[in-house]
């Protein structure tokens, strides 16, 4: 079993929870974008999209995986 290609998800997961976290503290994002706050319903509507279609697109990525592996 190779382990590289877990270590390489694993660490773009990891680099990319950090990177979020980082850029939703600043002090820049909090200042130049005051209006976040106001539209909270719309923000969440277009996050859920992205959500919905990136989990569309892992399952499908991993059918196909599974499918062509089997």
């Amino acid at each position: 079993m190779e382990v590289i290609p877990y270590i390489l998800i694993i660490l773009v997961a990891v680099i990319g929870g950090v990177s979020t976290l980082v850029i939703g503290h600043s002090k820049a994002n909090k200042v130049s974008n005051p209006e976040y706050d106001n539209r909270t319903k719309v923000n969440w509507g277009k996050l859920s999209w992205i959500y919905i279609t990136a989990a569309a697109v892992s399952f499908a990525a991993a059918a196909i995986y599974l499918s062509t592996n089997s």
